[in-house]
């Protein structure tokens, strides 16, 4: 017999639930829906790759026979979710078979050889920075709802753009996504020298591990984060995260933003815009959430028209004295710019009865949204 541990119920339902979003995906490896386990002195670590995003967690246990085995990360988790005890038994039988006590239950789970399991990426220690939790999280925040979907556009839209750039305080850092309608941009100042932070030309952070570097930072004042060959790498004390970045090139974002002229722009109730294109919604598609823009003499008016339920209008109040224009957009790209916003009031810039319009806040330094007009 090899491996015999007694592992906290919080602790391993904690490190299990983690993994989750990791071990779920359907492929035709079907080791990559286990969980690898791994004692190491008074410690269990858990690992979970879909060979794109791999998690390494440590949690304490108590080791008795020291050992290695992997386990269905999916039924190993509800196992211990519904157990109703405190502490755990661990302890692998023949023929990969591992026996789970919880008091007067036992259960029996088929696992798989831990020599099957996918090698962990190696990474540099030397070459992780300490970045706030914080800032990530804002970054992330700001522009991962208009990334790509899968299927959706160019390969390369389906993740963020991650920059970095020296200015007198120290760096600031830039994370900008794009679905080919619409771009977001956030920036926020970090006061520290990012000079040992290895970037390549152009970092790309694909959508999914854009998501787990987000639930990653959940708790953590700090996270160190490195960058090397093709991965991403994170670390906290006790999780490791290492995240396959994409080949490929990202738009001139920098030409988008500047074609739209930033001299006059339309004032607009922040709050008021996003609960009337809730209710234009409403009226419009599904699919493309058409909202039509009437813009003159200090108002907005927005309409939208369903062929199967009916049509929708509302004006709201505006800073606005120039030439009447009437411009269509997709209301949730409108919604969703907004809805990460602080300002009270935002300003709207749009050049043209056909220009895009680039969303700006006072309150949301660092803060760019610009979205394309469609034809209504």
């Amino acid at each position: 017999m090899s491996l015999s541990v007694n592992v906290s119920k919080d602790e391993f339902l904690s490190g299990l639930a983690s993994l989750q979003n990791i071990t779920g995906k359907k492929g035709t490896i079907a080791i990559l829906s286990n969980v690898l386990l791994e004692t190491d002195d008074d410690r269990i670590i858990l690992t979970a790759t879909d060979l794109e995003v791999g998690v390494k967690v440590t949690i304490p246990a108590e080791i008795l026979v020291g050992g290695r085995i992997t386990l269905p990360a999916r039924k190993l988790f509800e196992i211990v979710r519904e157990s109703g005890v405190d502490l755990l038994h661990l302890e692998l039988h023949d023929n990969n078979w591992v026996k789970i006590s919880a008091d007067s239950s036992d259960y029996n789970l088929a696992g798989m050889a831990a020599e099957e399991f996918p090698d962990f990426p190696e990474y540099d220690e030397e070459s992780l920075v300490k970045i706030p939790s914080d800032t990530l999280k804002e970054l992330i925040e700001h522009t991962i709802f208009s990334v790509a979907q899968e299927g959706e556009g160019q390969f390369n839209l389906a993740g963020v753009l991650l920059e970095k750039e020296k200015n007198e305080e120290g760096a600031l850092l830039r994370m900008v996504s794009s679905d080919g309608h619409r771009l977001s941009l956030m920036e926020i100042e970090v006061n520290k020298n990012l000079d040992r932070l290895k970037m390549g030309v152009t970092t790309l952070i694909p959508r999914k591990g854009v998501q787990e570097i987000s639930k990653f930072c959940e708790g953590e004042d700090g996270v160190l984060l490195g960058f090397e060959k093709n991965q991403a790498v994170l670390k906290t004390a006790k999780t490791l995260l290492i995240i396959r970045l994409m080949n490929g090139d990202f738009p001139d974002y920098r030409n988008i933003i500047n074609i739209i002229k930033q001299d006059k722009f339309i004032a607009i109730d922040r709050q008021s815009l996003i609960n009337s294109m809730k209710r234009m919604i409403l009226f419009t598609e599904d699919r493309f959430n058409a909202v039509k823009f009437h813009i003159e003499n200090n108002t907005l008016m927005l309409s939208s028209e369903s062929m199967d339920i009916g049509n929708a209008k509302e004006i709201i109040k505006t800073e606005y004295t120039d030439e009447m224009m009437e411009l269509g957009f997709n209301g949730k790209y409108f919604m969703e710019a907004l809805q990460v916003m602080r300002s009270d009031t935002v300003q709207a810039y749009i050049n043209s009865q056909e220009s895009p319009c680039l969303i700006k806040g006072i309150d949301d330094p660092g803060y760019v949204s610009v979205i394309m007009p469609m034809k209504i």
